[in-house]
């Protein structure tokens, strides 16, 4: 059997690696006062737990897994199951963390039961089942002490104030107890406030009724105001390069979010303007000022990381922004700067995410080899090491070429493969029969290559007997068509991608029949900053109390959103493989929350044309 070939490690750009917000993993999301573990605890755990809060967080779930229940007190069981939780929802796994926390809890000692429930909320929020996040904060607030409660119930409040009308009538149907009955029907009453005369009067009605609730309880004028959103009422402005060669990506944005504002009734539409600030991404700071001087009260843009990082080294950030593109360096968090945007980084970072969590440990990259392909794969590299995987190999491939064998052979290690078969010929004068074969200390690849170089690279992976190793790659490989005639080559691979790009639920589709109608480029990967357009429609009125709140999450079209302390918008997409040339979905569909959902489409809207300046 021949050797492995000598691993080359990726080359990673360390200026990028020491970026706040983007790979860091060290922040835990437990609460900072609970305890791991203790001095009396099984040795493997306290190990466990050290390597948990260093980061290392691949080689502590290992150890985690490899602890036998029966050794373990039922406190310890239930540390242990809240530690591999917290490790599965810092790795993109919600869905692994609800059934490490399916089964009833152990733990007699408060201290671990409160966070055991908080876990649970947390990964039940991260899929949208909010009832289910509900009733666990509500059963954890037995375990609390007083000067916990209250947060507690903020933390419930919140969460109720964040969904919508529709969702706390669908929570209303479930089965419930009467504390969160009562939850739910004071927030239907503060939500409805702003229209219903008789509000005040429907308030006090429920205090009447429900005397011994909590919320009665000293908490209640705190609780009972919902938050204003940020910008209701205010004057909104884009930043966008409209006519310059970005024109056709700004547009997309453009038209996402006006379609979604048109769609509101007249006198509850945003006031909106629009600043073009063509090719000159310079110029983005002179009509940023301008937009302040005009009464702008919160600010969309730019789109481009060249006048995004001209901004930030230019001028304070003066009003709420919305940046749509990451900017060279994540060195600046202020409380006014969000971003949002399709960052390939981020993908390529959820990748990594999902091929650890697929039980992959060893790997290798084959990447283009430009500004963002070099990006990715340090972004990839850099969050599957820190999961405790490893990535032995990587190669770079020109987007041009049309012949990939050289770097696939080179990165699959058939080249040296032949090299020996040909030495031991030589030294054996040719009396020996055998073939070369690939690599076998890996078990993936990660191909983050658009659909075009991807078409070819495939079939030659295949050729070189990485037919048997799943492959990963980003949405860059789906062109945004369906077109299985010229797609079957890629047939198995892995990717994310928006639900509003690959969901094929019906609410969805009308969707799109009801609100793209004719749109140009809808079957293009124009389409996704469309979706990008109507998600920063929704989620405006949420910034500000989703950075506040961490555990808050928006199902939206371009995916389910957080936002992280820095205020970059996070996305957990949808996941999909090509079969015959098609997307099909691996993961359930995600929950859309937007005010669409259960909407009857009878009439296409048009989009009204955009004042530019």
């Amino acid at each position: 059997m021949p050797d492995s070939p000598k691993t080359v490690p990726l080359k990673i750009d360390e200026s990028f690696t020491q970026r706040p917000g983007i790979l860091s993993a060290k922040t835990s999301i437990l609460p900072d006062d609970f305890l791991l573990t203790d001095e009396n605890d099984d040795f493997q755990l306290q190990q466990a737990a050290s390597l948990f809060q260093t980061g290392s967080l691949g080689l502590a779930l290992d150890m985690l897994d490899s602890i036998e229940d029966g050794s373990l007190t039922a406190d310890q069981r239930t540390r242990k199951r809240i530690m591999q939780a917290a490790i599965l929802l810092q790795a993109g796994g919600s869905i692994q963390a609800q059934q490490v926390l399916k089964a009833n809890i152990e733990s007699f000692q408060p201290e671990s039961s409160n966070v055991f429930y908080l876990m649970r909320a947390k990964a039940f929020l991260a899929q949208g089942q909010t009832a289910d996040a509900l009733k666990s904060l509500i059963k954890r607030e037995q375990y609390l002490g007083a000067s916990s409660v209250m947060d507690n119930q903020n933390l419930i409040w919140n969460v109720l104030m964040f969904i919508d009308a529709r969702q706390l009538a669908v929570i209303q149907q479930t089965n419930m107890s009467t504390e969160l009955a009562g939850w739910i029907e004071l927030a239907a009453i503060v939500k409805k406030s702003s229209t219903d005369p008789e509000s005040e009067q429907l308030v006090n009605n429920w205090r009447i009724r429900n005397l011994s609730h909590p919320a009665n309880a000293g908490v209640f004028e705190q609780i009972s105001r919902q938050p204003a959103p940020l910008i209701q009422g205010r004057k909104i402005a884009f930043l966008l390069p409209l006519s310059s060669a970005y024109g056709p990506a700004a547009n997309a944005i453009r038209d996402g979010f006006e379609v979604m504002n048109n769609d509101q009734a007249v006198n509850d539409r945003y006031p909106v303007r629009f600043y073009d600030y063509g090719p000159d991404a310079n110029a983005a700071i002179l009509y940023y000022n301008q937009a302040i001087n005009d009464g702008a009260d919160i600010i969309i843009g730019p789109l481009g990381r060249q006048s995004i990082d001209s901004l930030l080294a230019s001028t304070e950030v003066k009003v709420p922004t919305l940046l749509l593109s990451p900017p060279s360096e994540q060195n600046t968090t202020q409380n006014n700067l969000f971003q949002f945007s399709l960052s390939q980084e981020l993908e390529a970072r959820e990748t990594a995410q999902r091929a650890w969590l697929d039980g992959h440990r060893r790997g290798v990259i084959l990447f283009p080899q430009t500004a963002i392909g070099q990006r990715m794969a340090t972004a990839f590299a850099q969050r599957f090491s820190q999961l405790g995987g490893e990535i032995v190999s990587s190669e770079g491939f020109s987007a041009k070429e049309t012949d990939f064998s050289p770097p696939v052979r080179h990165l699959l290690g058939v080249d040296s493969s032949e090299q020996r078969i040909a030495e031991m010929k030589r030294v054996l004068g040719g009396k020996i029969t055998t073939e070369a074969r690939r690599r076998q200390d890996i078990d993936f690849i990660f191909l983050p290559a658009g659909n075009r170089n991807a078409r070819l690279i495939k079939p030659v992976l295949d050729f070189f007997y990485a037919f048997d190793l799943p492959v990963y790659s980003t949405s860059r490989i789906f062109s945004g068509k369906v077109d299985p005639a010229n797609d079957t080559d890629l047939d198995r691979i892995r990717f994310p991608d928006m639900p509003w790009m690959i969901a094929t639920n019906v609410e969805l589709e009308s969707l799109r029949t009801f609100l793209q109608g004719g749109w140009p480029n809808r079957e293009t990967s124009y389409n996704r900053l469309y979706g990008l357009g109507m998600d920063i429609f929704s989620i405006l009125p949420r910034l500000q109390l989703m950075r506040e709140n961490p555990l808050l999450h928006y199902q939206g079209l371009s995916g389910n959103l957080g936002i992280d302390e820095n205020g970059i918008i996070h996305r957990q997409m949808l996941w999909a493989r090509f079969k015959k040339g098609t997307p099909r979905l691996l993961d359930n569909q995600l929950t859309y929350q937007g005010r669409f959902s259960e909407k009857k489409y009878e009439a296409i809207p048009t989009i009204t044309p955009a004042a530019g300046q």
